[in-house]
């Protein structure tokens, strides 16, 4: 015997899916379990005279783009993406979007505006026009004062990755969402508060000062439960926002320094580039880092450099060339070349840091170079230099003057 709404028999079931005739809580069921992006276009496109709603919508939205990301890497989402883009059935979703926007509520709303950032930006497929932008402002402007911590945080960091939809809001939908942080913040938790913190700018106009104190409490409060990333993210915001920095107390920032402390091991290229250059700019939470810190966080620096891409060598070279602290915890032995003579034993992973960094950072570091290493910092200048911004051009032009090195020849073109 069927079990009583389980569908009946799986012939009765298979007959209603030739027909079309899903009930609205088993389409949803069958949304929520499937893996695969074929799968959740073809249950989108073949629901028949079953309409689907809101929660359809945002459901499909939302397990798309994590059936769209399961591939490793950048690369593997781009493909991903322009497939997306030329599929038929991927434009009749985003119309299902544009048709459902009017009825959905503020966790519909802040979901599906998540998955169209991840859509964007990660997958680079074509997604938001100026019509669908335009609908985007409008949802949030009308349920912002519904959004919960989360959705509030998630709403702020999904709209500024998408161009249009930051265009399309208006001065009322900034002041909602900058109102929603405010009256969330107490309850946030940590990645919800680096989250807010790092995309509020585009909104700081709308944010009172009540608010800026709230958000500074929430980043105190939760500091030692932030995680690498969110502590990155949170000074990084913190050194844009004069407004929130202003409102951090002195055991505040000790305990946002301790975070950064705590979490340099952890730390990815990004995250060191932001912490360095945050701290670079931050005198109370520079002042707040212990001589220990200083050091973990030149060991993160160290460790990350291979990994690191020109904007964040420039970054984070610019970073470094502030903060003597750090440049401090690196000499002499972690200049290769330096300190053992030039055949002593080095640290691969310091030698690599040399190539990418020591472009710059202190004149000091001049008397610690051998001749080997000045040819390794000079063939590493002219690898990177192609790649560079005119900022990172800027950088390295001035550290080869103090270095007395031989300017890398795409800058002489």
């Amino acid at each position: 015997m069927p079990r009583p709404g389980h569908g009946g028999t799986p012939r009765a079931s298979q007959r209603r899916r030739r027909r079309g005739r899903w009930g609205s809580a088993e389409l949803n069921n069958r949304i929520s379990g499937v893996g695969r992006v074929e799968d959740i276009l073809e249950l989108v496109t073949m629901t028949g005279e079953v309409k689907l709603n809101y929660i359809h919508v945002a459901n499909a939205m939302n397990k798309l783009v994590k059936a769209a990301k399961r591939g490793t890497g950048e690369r593997s989402w781009k493909l991903e993406g322009n497939r997306l883009t030329r599929d038929p059935r991927f434009a009749q979703l985003i119309d299902l979007v544009r048709a459902q926007c009017p009825s959905f509520l503020a966790r519909q709303g802040a979901s599906v505006l998540n998955a169209l950032a991840v859509l964007h930006a990660d997958l680079g497929a074509a997604a938001v026009d100026e019509k669908l932008a335009a609908q985007l402002g409008e949802l949030v402007e009308r349920k912002a004062r519904d959004m919960n911590p989360q959705d509030s945080a998630n709403t702020l960091n999904a709209l500024c990755k998408i161009e249009a939809a930051v265009a399309a809001m208006s001065p009322a939908g900034w002041a909602g969402l900058a109102e929603a942080a405010k009256r969330t913040a107490s309850e946030m938790k940590p990645q919800e508060v680096a989250n807010s913190l790092n995309k509020l700018e585009a909104a700081a106009a709308a944010v009172s000062p009540a608010g800026w104190a709230g958000l500074a409490q929430a980043a105190e409060r939760t500091a030692r439960e932030m995680n690498e990333q969110g502590i990155a993210n949170s000074l990084n915001a913190l050194s844009q926002l004069e407004a929130v920095a202003a409102a951090v107390s002195p055991s505040g920032w000790a305990a946002l320094a301790q975070a950064a402390e705590r979490t340099a091991s952890e730390m990815k290229p990004q995250n060191v580039r932001h912490t360095l250059n945050a701290l670079g700019k931050l005198e109370a939470a520079a002042a707040a880092v212990s001589p220990a810190g200083w050091v973990g966080l030149a060991q993160a620096a160290v460790r990350t450099a291979p990994e690191m891409d020109p904007q964040n060598i420039a970054n984070s070279l610019n970073a470094l060339g502030k903060l003597e602290a750090v440049a401090a915890a690196m000499l002499p032995a972690g200049w290769p070349g330096g300190g053992s003579g030039e055949d002593g034993a080095r640290d691969e992973r310091a030698e690599h840091f040399q190539h990418v960094y020591a472009l710059g950072v202190l004149p000091a570091a001049a008397s610690a170079l051998s001749p080997s290493a000045r040819k390794e910092l000079e063939a590493a200048a002219e690898r990177e230099a192609p790649n560079m911004t005119s900022e990172g051009r800027r950088m390295t032009l001035r550290g080869c003057e103090n270095l007395k090195l031989s300017t890398p020849s795409a800058f002489l073109k």
